[in-house]
């Protein structure tokens, strides 16, 4: 079997396995186990994979056995469904930005023959239609009917999207679902779709500059690689040396995956751009920042915002313990609070004259709209009255980072800024 982008020779196999499971084609019996709600014809098929690369599929011979859909706004606006999904999207807020038809894309729908279901073909599915799709858009957007509740079940529960509102279009009720397409799903996927084999990186390679120089940095084909180990020394010696950490379950255990990554988005404060949106915030309200230590309130709010967060109680304690050593690695909290609650916030570490952004998490209620842009925007104005050099925010393909003025630097170019400034 072969997971491919679809090409116009699959087309009329897409239609045979869509009519099957379509909901006006769909017998009665089997809409208990999930449905696809709109009907496609062969020149909309056309269209999203000429103009949109945005049709994935699982393919057996010439049978095409599952499909998922990901297209552009304007791709999905000749629906009037999607019309009032995207006449809707300026009120909704996630990642700390309001949606728009360039920061977001809609997602869907999947559809998977029954002779494939449980097999993990879904989560592969999905996996990579996002990791695709993740170049061009930081955030996913999709529709469930309500009387989908295996759908639901499946997206909810299982690949942790987010519900952002409900509405209500033609008499029917729906849920809207929202995914930050930065994240795999806890790293399974990446390694089961892409099969790409993820090296083991001893700490000792992390002091050799030789190796980490001819070996690590010069390999471009490689940039995730893992480590069982998650003491507070490693995670420093891997900081140090450019690579950002997150965690992987692979076969029942969890693991550390630093990544030294192709390219970084580097925020240097003269280029700091602040929108109207939050200019207009931060005149009107007295935001402030608080740098500190509230890893474990922060963490939890990751937590409730983030179902398959790869932010761990592990990780968490890794930090704790990074700040007990003597070095020049300090890991911090930025918040913003109101009436004494977290309402924004990330998780950062201070290397020498950098600051490198973990992760973070933003109030979904309206009236905290445009904080989590603003608490970057108070923490990049701090760095630079400290005297720092620059903040590294990591991950280049999330609109809202371009937006704030960072500018994508290679790993080469990056790597001479970073070693140049971690030094005191």
């Amino acid at each position: 079997m072969e997971l491919k982008i679809a090409d116009i020779n699959d087309i009329d196999a897409i239609l045979k396995l869509h009519k099957k499971y379509q909901i006006d084609y769909i017998e009665e019996k089997d809409k208990r186990d999930g449905f696809v709600t709109t009907d496609f014809t062969k020149d909309d098929l056309t269209q999203l994979i000429t103009q949109e690369e945005g049709l994935f599929i699982l393919k057996d011979d010439d049978e095409v056995l599952a499909y998922v859909m990901a297209g552009s706004w304007h791709f999905w606006s000749q629906w009037e469904m999607f019309q009032f999904m995207i006449d809707g999207l300026d009120k909704l807020e996630y990642l700390g930005e309001t949606l728009t038809v360039d920061n977001s894309y809609q997602y869907g729908p999947i559809c998977i023959d029954k002779s494939l279901r449980g097999l993990g073909i879904f989560e592969k599915m999905f996996n990579f239609s996002r990791e695709i799709m993740s170049h061009k858009y930081p955030i996913l957007v999709t529709f469930i009917n309500k009387n989908n509740r295996r759908s639901f079940e499946a997206h909810h529960r299982k690949l942790g999207l987010e519900v952002i509102q409900e509405f209500s279009f033609n008499d029917n009720d729906y849920y809207e679902l929202v995914y930050d397409t930065s994240k795999s799903l806890g790293g399974k996927g990446v390694i089961a779709v892409v099969d790409t084999p993820i090296e083991y990186l001893p700490y000792e390679i992390l002091l050799d500059q030789e190796i980490l120089e001819n070996k690590i940095y010069a390999n471009m084909n490689q940039h995730y690689y893992w480590t069982d180990d998650f003491s507070a020394k490693y995670y420093i010696a891997q900081a140090k040396a450019g690579f950002i950490a997150v965690t992987m379950e692979q076969n029942g255990g969890l693991y550390l995956t630093p990544e030294i990554q192709k390219e970084y988005a580097v925020l240097d404060f003269k280029d700091l751009h602040i929108s109207k949106k939050v200019k207009k915030l931060l005149q009107r309200k007295d935001l402030k920042i608080d740098i500190g230590y509230e890893f474990d309130e922060l963490f939890f709010k990751i937590q409730e915002q983030h179902v398959l967060s790869w932010l761990r109680i592990i990780y968490i304690e890794m930090l704790k313990e990074v700040n007990t050593l003597n070095n020049n690695c300090h890991v911090v909290t930025t918040v913003i609070r109101d009436n004494g609650r977290i309402v924004s916030g990330e998780i950062g570490y201070f290397i020498g004259k950098t600051y490198t952004s973990l992760t973070g998490f933003s109030s979904r209620k309206r009236e905290y709209n445009n904080y989590g842009t603003a608490q970057i925007v108070l923490l990049a104005q701090y760095l630079e009255k400290e005297g720092f050099d620059f903040l590294n925010l990591g991950q280049p393909y999330m609109q809202y980072k371009l937006n704030l003025g960072a500018k994508v630097y290679t790993r080469e170019t990056f790597l001479k800024r970073w070693m140049k400034s971690i030094l005191l």
